[in-house]
Formats: C-alpha cells, sequence, structure tokens
C-alpha cells in the first residue's frame, strides 16, 4: 500500500481554538509562562530538568514486569522497561481513556506520534535514550463517552449496567454480542475476519476493559517498542500520597491554580477543565465518585461514605490506591511515575495542561514539553480521483458545504457559462460603432448606444440562461461532493474523532499503523491530508 501526503494549516481548517493556534504558532501571551517550546531547544531544557527530578525508576520498572507478566514479549519492549531502570532513559507519553475497541481514529493517531517523537529524540541526543509510553486513562468514568464507537453510517453501543470506572469494568456478554454484530459489517473486508478474532482474543469475557485494551495495543504496536502503562496500582499510588495529602487539605490546589485559569481567561481563553476545592475521586470496583468537604468531614458524593480527617489519613495510607486523581491531578500523577520530557496531546489536552504548571512547580515535579498530535483525514485513491474529476482539493472540503458548493459553481460558472470576455468585446465594438455614427452624424449617436444596451441586456440574458443550464448540468457533481463531504467529514466532524480504526485495518490490514508513522511528523505542527493507495 503506498501513500501520498499533503499538509495544510491548522489555522484553515477551522476545527481550531485560538488557544491551540497560538500555542503551535508560539506567538501569545502564553509563554509568558515558563513553558518549554515546543522544538528542540524546549526538549533540551525538559531533559535537563528532568535529569535532576528522582523518579523512582524500581517501582517503575517492577510495576511494568508485573503488568506484562504472562505477555508476550517483543524484544524491543522488553529493552525498553529494561532501559527505564537507567538514568539517561526519558520518556514520550501519551494518554487516552479506555475506549469501546480503541474509540475514534486519533486514540491511535496520537500514540503513533509519540513513536515518532521517541525516534526523532534518539536522533537529536544520541547520549540518552527515549522510550515512547502509551498510559491508559484506566480510572476514568465517562462511560456515556467511552462507550461506543462509529463504524461506517451505524453506532454500537456498548449498554451495560456497571459502574465506577471503566477500565475496571468487564466484558460481558452484551459486549461480545457487539463483537458479533460489527463482524457483519467488517468481516466481508478483506482483512475483516483478522481484525474481528484480534477483538474477540483480547475482548474476552470477564476481562477487564484496560487489560483488553493494554494487550491489543500492545500486539498492534509493540514492534515499535511502545510500552503500555496502566497506573490504576497501589505500589504507584503509594507515590502519589504526598500530593493527594496535599489536595485533600480542600482549597490549596484551587489556590494555586485559579491566578493562572483567570489569566487565562484575562487573556481570551476558554477552560477545558477547572480545579474543584478537591480534586481526587474515591475508587473502589463499582464506584468512582469525588470527594467533598462538607465542615470537617470528607464526603465521597452520591454515598453514605464520610471520613473525618484521621479517618481520611488513615485510610490513604493503607488504601492509596482508592485515591483517584481527577483532570487536574492526572498529569501531574503521570509525571510522577513516568521520567516525562513530553507529552503529545489534542487541543483540549494541551489547554487544560498548560494552566497546570504552578501546581508542578509547588511539587517539584518537572513540566513535561506539550506536543500537539498529529491530525489525520484519510483518504483512498478513488475518493481522490473523485475529487480531481470536479476540480476540488481535499483541503476544500474542511469548508462549510454551503460555501463549498458556492464556490464549485462559481468556478463552474467561469468556466462554461461566463460571457465576460464576450460583453467586453461587444462593449468595446458598440463604443467603436456609437464614436463611427456620431462623426458621420450627431443624432445618431443616441439610435447606436440605444443598439448597444439591448445588445448588452440580450447577451447578459444569455449568461444568465447559461448558468442556470451549468446548474443542471452539474447537478449530478454536486450531488457527489455532498457525499464526499459526508463521508470524509461524518456528522459534519473531523474523520479523526468520529470513525473507529476497524473500517481502516478491515481494509488496509497492519500495515496502515506504519503507513500513518510514516506521514508522522515529530515537531511540525500541520493538518495532513493521506491518500491510501
Amino acid at each position: 500500500m503506498a501513500i501520498t501526503s499533503k499538509h495544510i494549516s491548522y489555522h484553515k481548517t477551522g476545527y481550531f481554538s485560538p488557544l491551540v493556534l497560538d500555542y503551535i504558532t508560539q506567538n501569545s501571551s502564553l509563554f509568558s509562562l515558563p513553558l518549554h517550546t515546543p522544538d528542540l531547544s524546549g526538549l533540551k531544557k525538559a531533559i535537563e530538568q528532568r535529569q535532576q527530578f528522582p523518579t523512582d525508576r524500581t517501582a517503575l520498572v517492577a510495576h511494568l514486569k508485573s503488568q506484562y507478566e504472562g505477555i508476550e514479549l517483543l524484544p524491543s519492549v522488553r529493552e525498553n522497561i529494561e532501559r527505564l531502570s537507567l538514568p539517561g532513559t526519558f520518556t514520550i507519553t501519551t494518554a487516552h481513556q479506555n475506549n469501546l475497541f480503541t474509540g475514534p481514529l486519533y486514540f491511535f493517531y496520537k500514540i503513533l506520534h509519540a513513536i515518532r517523537l521517541a525516534k526523532y529524540c534518539q536522533e537529536h541526543f544520541p547520549g540518552q535514550h527515549f522510550v515512547p509510553v502509551f498510559y491508559i486513562g484506566s480510572e476514568d468514568a465517562d462511560l456515556d463517552e467511552l462507550n461506543h464507537i462509529h463504524v461506517g453510517s451505524t453506532t454500537y453501543r456498548w449498554n451495560t449496567t456497571q459502574q465506577g470506572a471503566v477500565g475496571r469494568m468487564r466484558v460481558d456478554q452484551e459486549l461480545q454480542s457487539l463483537l458479533h454484530q460489527i463482524e457483519g459489517e467488517l468481516g466481508v473486508l478483506p482483512y475483516g475476519k483478522e481484525w474481528m478474532d484480534m477483538l474477540s482474543q483480547f475482548y474476552r469475557e470477564n476481562e477487564t476493559m484496560a487489560r483488553a485494551t493494554f494487550r491489543l495495543v500492545n500486539h498492534l504496536l509493540g514492534k515499535f517498542g511502545l510500552v503500555v502503562i496502566d497506573a490504576d496500582a497501589k505500589n504507584l499510588k503509594q507515590l502519589f500520597k504526598p500530593i493527594a495529602s496535599f489536595d485533600l487539605e480542600a482549597g490549596q490546589t484551587e489556590s494555586i491554580l485559579s491566578p493562572t485559569f483567570s489569566q487565562m481567561k484575562a487573556w481570551g481563553y476558554s477552560s477545558q477543565a477547572f480545579v474543584r476545592p478537591v480534586n481526587l475521586f474515591y475508587l473502589k470496583e463499582g464506584l468512582r465518585q469525588r470527594f467533598e468537604k462538607t465542615n470537617d468531614n470528607w464526603q465521597v458524593v452520591g454515598t453514605a461514605l464520610q471520613f473525618n480527617k484521621q479517618q481520611l489519613l488513615e485510610e490513604l495510607d493503607q488504601y492509596p490506591e482508592r485515591f483517584s486523581p481527577n483532570v487536574i491531578l492526572r498529569g501531574l500523577y503521570q509525571s510522577l511515575i513516568l521520567p516525562d520530557v513530553a507529552f503529545i496531546g489534542g487541543g483540549s489536552e494541551v489547554a487544560y495542561w498548560i494552566p497546570l504548571l504552578p501546581l508542578f512547580e509547588k511539587m517539584g515535579i518537572p513540566f513535561p514539553v506539550l506536543v500537539l498530535r498529529n491530525s489525520f483525514l484519510l483518504t483512498s485513491a478513488e475518493q481522490s480521483s473523485a475529487l480531481a474529476k470536479m476540480n476540488v482539493e481535499a483541503a476544500d472540503l474542511f469548508e462549510p458545504i454551503g460555501e463549498l458548493i458556492k464556490r464549485f459553481y462559481a468556478t463552474a460558472d467561469k468556466q462554461n457559462s461566463s460571457l465576460s470576455e464576450e460583453l467586453a468585446y461587444l462593449q468595446a465594438f458598440y463604443k467603436k460603432l456609437t464614436q463611427k455614427a456620431e462623426a458621420l452624424d450627431y443624432t445618431l449617436k443616441a439610435h447606436a448606444e440605444s443598439i448597444g444596451k439591448s445588445g448588452d441586456r440580450l447577451l447578459k440574458g444569455m449568461e444568465k440562461k447559461m448558468a442556470r443550464a451549468t446548474k443542471r448540468k452539474y447537478a449530478d457533481t454536486e450531488k457527489k461532493l455532498h457525499a464526499l463531504k459526508n463521508v470524509l467529514f461524518p456528522a459534519e466532524q473531523l474523520q479523526e474523532r468520529y470513525e473507529n480504526i476497524g473500517v481502516y485495518y478491515a481494509r488496509y490490514g497492519n500495515t496502515i499503523f506504519d503507513k500513518i508513522l510514516e506521514a508522522s511528523t515529530p515537531l511540525e505542527s500541520h493538518f495532513t491530508i493521506i491518500t491510501l493507495d
């Protein structure tokens, strides 16, 4: 399978926030904050800072070895896990929740970007080693966001009655019945059976969602040396206890972060997250609910559970795994346990990480370089050919369909029905005629001008009739353009935020990941349109 790539500016897509656009161009007030710039210089500084931080590599490697126990390890993964015990090894990390069957396409785009950036860092900083890491957000509990995928025009939804952290939920018969439904749609494609066999292998009944996601991602991308970590573990949460204890003193985290959130609002940026007095959830099987301080007690919202201060600290000391960070603390936990020098995130992630900088400084944890993940639009050779026949570029499809159709007809009118050249010629002709008639007899001037106006009116009438004929002629083309827009921008969204990788694996096989990686850029910020042949 061959690919071709074209790049367009994020500014021209119309799908990215002002904060993200300002961040990637480094031309805003944002960099009055002590952020690392997303370039080689910023990476160098992040490495230097990380070298001074005492990452507990022993605990990290021990956890990873335990997590991978029973999994057939590729040499590249085993070597990277072992290297993490060395002080000269750093991580390039991305993170995502346990979406059903990996969810939207960008799940893989961000992981492949981490792999590409790790290779880039290895080339430019040969004295160190860089490991790409996928951090599973297994503690997230927003089931409505994570329980469905789109395959073509069909939405498949996991209607489970389980509650709590999605990563701890179990594969049940309801989920397995979805596999049979999806197989009916994808099984007919060249690699559809292969994809479905993989899903069936890893999403076995009673397996946790986190474990199934871990095994699938390891199977697909382990060949690139990717290390997957599920940090929902007691030995890692032990390291998190000082941060959790600090946050449980209601209002401390909030007082540190509120000024930066307010400053960003003053700069005109919308918040993607907000800080609470307490930013921790209480996590047990079937339960993940946030803490709320009420008088002298800490209430687990929506339950009868509550703790006084002594009970709370005893609970934290004995069961740190029951304390789950929310979006405000998650990145801090991640950067505490991993020797991160860069974090790959989408636009909303970059937006909510930036104001967390003061909390990192307070806790003495190095802040990584924030890198906006790569974005792609996948098109087939047939789709690209169809667009070319309509004299439309794939990049044009980012426009609203009404504007696109209007511009298409304007071009078609100009090419097929415009009589502007003829009108100019006729007007010049009648001007000459009027001048000649006037020179012969002044009284003939008005008659000649009248003839000219009649000719002009008749020709403009002809032009309107030709424009209507052009629209009739291209009505079929307009339908095709609408259809392509709907396919490539399903539900008027970016393809990467809607479609599932299963459709593309079923068509192109495992090489789809190699090709996307080939088109991935480490630090250049642009939207990439890929044509798959």
